[in-house]
């Protein structure tokens, strides 16, 4: 199957939103799941076109993958606490 030359707007939204989903996810059982989901499209964007991307579409997924990278290493590092403050944090 042959890939389109350049990436439609879904696919560019769809990432987008993943990481989105990824950053503002409530709930830390599903917090992993979210940043694993992010980090997966955004690969994919960059697989798919990167050599056609324009050089700021180019930097919009290089920064990108800096949040899942992130909420990653919080969610290692705090383990549970992250959780915990995400949980308050989306009682207020």
């Amino acid at each position: 199957m042959n890939k389109p030359a350049s990436p439609s707007l879904d696919s560019t939204q769809n990432w987008r939103d993943l990481v989105e989903a990824a950053i503002f996810e409530t709930n830390p059982d599903n917090l992993s799941r979210r940043i694993q989901d992010a980090q997966d499209a955004i690969m994919d964007q960059i697989e798919d076109s990167f050599q056609s991307a324009s050089q700021s579409e180019r930097q919009a997924m290089i920064n990108a993958m800096n949040s899942p990278r992130e909420l990653r290493r919080l969610l290692h590092i705090s383990g549970s606490k992250v959780g915990a403050h995400v949980a308050h944090l989306s009682d207020a």
